[in-house]
């Protein structure tokens, strides 16, 4: 059985890979900045990383940015597939009923065309 994705799953998979990607990008800029043969004040990677350092008053490199939106887009895919997976779960489950209850009635229909005739015998009572 085919099921369609919604619209919502599909948004919170964009929202989740958006972060995931963003988180690897931070963590490839600050490997390269950290290993790119410049100078220190031509290296533009380091130099945008203590901007953002000194602006937001946390002292975190690029690489822990990288790590806490990778973490943060690997959580929200995990809980967007356990969430929508249920829900998937419940249509299959739906179906393989519906199936059952068809094929029951089909099967009912068949056997009321076989009549079999008995004979019935009065039992005396004591």
């Amino acid at each position: 059985m085919k099921t369609k994705v919604t619209k919502k799953e599909f948004a919170w998979y964009v929202i989740a890979g958006i972060l995931v990607f963003i988180g690897l990008t931070l963590i490839i800029f600050d490997i390269i900045g950290d290993n790119i043969r410049v100078g220190a004040g031509d290296n533009w990677i380091l130099t945008a990383q203590n901007a953002v350092i000194e602006w937001s008053k946390i002292n975190m490199d690029w690489r822990a940015w990288g790590i806490i939106f990778f973490l943060l887009g690997s959580l929200v895919i995990v809980i967007t597939l356990s969430t929508f997976a249920k829900g998937a779960d419940r249509l299959v489950e739906k179906e393989q009923r519906r199936q059952a209850r068809l094929a029951a009635i089909v099967n009912s229909n068949d056997d009321e065309s076989k009549t079999i005739e008995v004979e019935a015998k009065e039992v005396e009572s004591k």
